[in-house]
Order: structure tokens, then sequence, then C-alpha cells
């Protein structure tokens, strides 16, 4: 697929750095646009949670659209519920990496 891929069509976006306790005021919807999953949350691969924590995600907002009329407030509850549930993932992913980073030696 790589070898037959237009070099030129390609775009790079970076990633950013959030710290744990900038999520507490991320803003994650935009209209009806909002972001789940990997993209809300960052889960390291040693915490071997990404699956359940996907599935969290996708019950929750099939939850929020299902009571709500308007996709704009569905949404919102579902951040609003997802938001210390991030928190918590990310602080772990956090202090899980940082300890794994660090040399004992």
């Amino acid at each position: 697929m790589t070898q037959n891929c237009d070099v030129d069509s390609l775009t790079f976006n970076g990633t950013q750095y959030r710290a744990p306790w900038e999520l507490l005021n991320a803003r994650f919807r935009k209209g009806t646009v909002t972001v789940a999953g990997d993209a809300m949350h960052v889960m390291g691969p040693f915490l071997r949670q990404g699956r359940s924590i996907a599935l969290e995600d996708a019950i929750v907002l099939a939850r929020c659209l299902a009571t709500q009329r308007r996709a704009e407030v569905a949404l919102d509850q579902y951040i609003g519920k997802r938001r210390m549930r991030l928190v918590q993932i990310s602080m772990k992913t956090y202090a899980v990496g940082t300890l794994l980073e660090t040399s004992w030696l």
C-alpha cells in the first residue's frame, strides 16, 4: 500500500501532549462532532485496558444519543459523563509510564 501511495498527497498532523490535569477544562466537541476513544484519551499499551475503555465510551455515547433529541446536548452529556474517567485514565497512564521510564539501576 505504501509503495503505491502518491507521496505528494500525504499530510502529516502533529500530535500534542496534554497533561492529565489539562483535560479538566479541555473542549472535546465542536458542533455535532466530538472526539471519542483513543482520540479522547491516551491509554498506554502497558495497562492493557484500551478495548474496555473503548467499549465504555461506546456504551455511554450510545445511551446519551438515545436519550436526547439534540445531538449537541447528547454530546455534552457524554463528555460530562466521561471527563473524570478520562482524567483518571490519563493520570494512571502518566504515572505508570513515568515509572516505566525511570531507571532503577
